[in-house]
């Protein structure tokens, strides 16, 4: 979610790392500066629909306070590379895995 001039004010995406078999489906939510990554059990369907309504619903709240402000705020699709370098970032903390 995007206001003006001050970038991104929070995030809200899904991520998934494919292996095959062994992939993994991460969410990264919260405020741009420092959201919160969780992984998704291993068994969670994917239901496209269901996701965009999540985030619609989680970034409402960001984004009345913006317009609040006075301004047109909006949300956009993220730079891939921006929320994946989140979940790199989480499992190099928490599992010391490196990956590109």
């Amino acid at each position: 979610m995007n206001a003006p001039k001050g970038g991104p004010r929070a995030v809200s995406a899904y991520v998934v790392l494919s292996a095959g078999p062994q992939s993994r489906v991460f969410r990264v939510h919260g405020p741009a500066s420092g959201p919160a990554v969780d992984e998704l059990p291993s068994a969670t369907t994917l239901d496209i629909k269901h996701f965009q309504i999540e985030l619609q619903d989680e970034l409402q709240p960001a984004l009345d306070e913006v317009r609040a402000e006075g301004h047109p705020a909006h949300i956009e699709t993220a730079r891939l590379e921006w929320v994946t370098a989140f979940v790199s970032k989480h499992l190099k903390a928490t599992e010391g895995l490196d990956i590109d």
